[in-house]
């Protein structure tokens, strides 16, 4: 693959001067990621996450660039250029030093929508708004006088046709790569930043859960939502991961027991809901959620509304989301999304190779030099520790699920245990060593993995852990005929953890099961693309 540019040398951290905070985790910002003060640019807007269009020209977009014109980084002269059928006279780039902006908490969200007769881009009616987010209506800023109404085709779409496109001067004259670091509280800002820059040093590491809706008709248009998440899935899969894969309807109940999320894909409800709300915290640090819905974005600034507040609230540091209705082809490609930041790519890069359209509704929150797999697999393993850590174990886990993939290890009993029962090893490898055994489906595999499941059930874990390897084990058991055994480690699991039994549902069952019972109907999906 190849190597990005340096992105954090065309780097603009933006801040609202109206907001204490806002100040103060722009200079930490730039700190930790050697930002030169520069370019530190401070505004004087509007506290509000929403704000009119004449508020956006008059305190961000037209403040920002009279900044880069002054420093002598953004140079634009008057062309004539043929836009959707017609001839108009636009400001474009022929110099952009400026290939990236941050915005930090305090700076404005979205832009309301305004009455107006001017004609977008696109002809049909749901795309004449004008409404937009900030962060996608500054993605174009480079280049002044296309229609505000509608979207914009992004020229960084990874339509996998014109090749792969990477962040440079010539991307930087159509546009620069947004993002924000934002969330409920300064405090979480701070934890974005510093695990993005923790867990990019060790390689990003954890389980992968893709929830799906189980959508297979050719014939609607929702389904493509679907074939999106799959595509990570695949992606994901090939990559060594260990993926816990949903295609029910409802999405995964608030009783399932994962733990350790590195990556959470999914789809569809207006509020967060299932684990990724329900204590424990399930993320890893640096752990990339996305939640595909309309309004996923409304607000950023609450734990409990929409979906990127509270996912950040709970842990992860990466997200996105859309502060108004978006049409379901105009959100991130899921398969995009993925693909691109398994090549190595940064955060910002990989959000908006995924998303078709600009001064849209999308908001990208996160770190945009965030490089989660920038570290090879092999060069992060050899940095792990004797006794592993959960994510060393991680690791391991994901080196011999890509060595299965091309049968560099043996898909044996003995071959997999040699392969995940090395010295340091701990629960995550036998857990995950349990998993690859039950597969097999043999007489000594089964066996194997029954023993692999009790030593990791053996170790010092979190409840949420040692009931969910429980459930394994009972699963295991019920599966072969060994009713006593399985109601036996129920009873074990209700034993030890009263509290954790009610709530990953397991009080009061009778039959063991991995998959407890799903939650209510979802709300319809978002609206399909015209």
């Amino acid at each position: 693959m190849g190597q990005p540019e340096d992105l954090a040398a065309h780097l603009l951290v933006v801040y609202n001067s109206n907001d204490p905070d806002s100040r103060e985790i722009a200079f930490y910002y730039a700190s930790q990621r050697d930002i030169p003060s520069e370019r530190v640019l401070g505004l004087s807007t509007s506290t509000s996450e929403e704000i009119t269009r004449t508020t956006f020209e008059r305190t961000i977009r037209v403040p920002i660039v009279s900044y880069l014109t002054l420093k002598d980084w953004l140079v634009r002269e008057t062309q004539r250029v043929r836009v959707s059928g017609r001839y108009l006279d636009l400001l474009v780039a022929t110099r952009n030093d400026i290939w990236a902006i941050v915005l930090i908490r305090g700076v404005p969200l979205k832009i309301s929508a305004e009455p107006s007769e001017e004609m977008g881009m696109e002809h049909q009616p749901e795309f004449q708004t004008n409404a937009a987010a900030v962060d996608s209506e500054l993605a174009l800023l480079p280049i002044y006088g296309l229609p505000l109404g509608g979207f914009v085709p992004n020229i960084f779409f990874d339509n996998q046709v014109s090749g792969i496109k990477r962040v440079g001067p010539e991307l930087a004259l159509n546009m620069v790569l947004v993002t924000r670091l934002d969330g409920p509280t300064p405090a979480d800002v701070h934890r974005m930043i510093d695990d993005s820059i923790a867990a990019e040093k060790n390689r990003l590491a954890g389980l992968a859960v893709i929830d799906t809706r189980g959508l297979t008709d050719v014939k609607s248009g929702y389904t493509q939502g679907d074939v999106w998440l799959r595509g990570a899935r695949d992606s994901l899969v090939q990559d060594g991961w260990s993926v816990k894969f949903d295609d029910k309807p409802e999405l995964i109940p608030a009783t399932d027991p994962c733990d350790q999320v590195a990556v959470y894909l999914g789809w569809y409800s207006g509020n967060a809901t299932g684990p990724w709300v329900t204590p424990p915290n399930r993320f890893v640090p640096g752990a990339i959620a996305y939640h595909l819905h309309s309004f996923s974005a409304n607000t950023v600034r609450s734990d409990t509304s929409n979906w990127v507040g509270p996912l950040i609230a709970h842990g992860a540091d990466a997200t996105m989301g859309m502060v108004y209705e978006p049409y379901l082809a105009l959100t991130p490609h899921e398969d995009i999304f993925t693909r691109r930041l398994l090549r190595g790519d940064y955060f910002a890069e990989a959000a908006w190779a995924s998303e078709r359209g600009l001064s849209w509704m999308l908001t990208v929150v996160g770190d945009p030099l965030y490089r989660p797999f920038h570290v090879p697999l092999n060069t992060a393993l050899a940095g792990t520790s004797v006794p592993h850590t959960d994510h060393d174990d991680w690791l391991l886990l994901q080196k011999v699920q890509r060595e299965l993939l091309v049968h560099e290890v043996a898909d044996t009993p003995d071959a997999l245990k040699a392969a995940l029962e090395v010295p340091g090893a701990g629960p995550v490898a036998e857990e995950g060593l349990g998993d690859l055994l039950e597969k097999i489906n043999q007489p000594a595999a089964i066996t194997a993995a029954e023993d692999a499941y009790q030593k990791a059930a053996a170790a010092d874990s979190l409840p949420v852990d040692r009931v969910r390897v429980g459930l394994k084990l009972a699963q295991l058991y019920s599966d072969y005929s060994q009713g006593p055994r399985a109601e036996s480690e129920l009873d074990t699991l209700r034993e030890l953890y009263p509290a954790d039994a009610k709530r990953f549902g397991i009080a009061d069952a009778v039959v063991p099961t991995s998959q407890p019972a799903t939650n209510s109907a979802p709300e319809p999906p978002p609206k399909s693309s015209p």
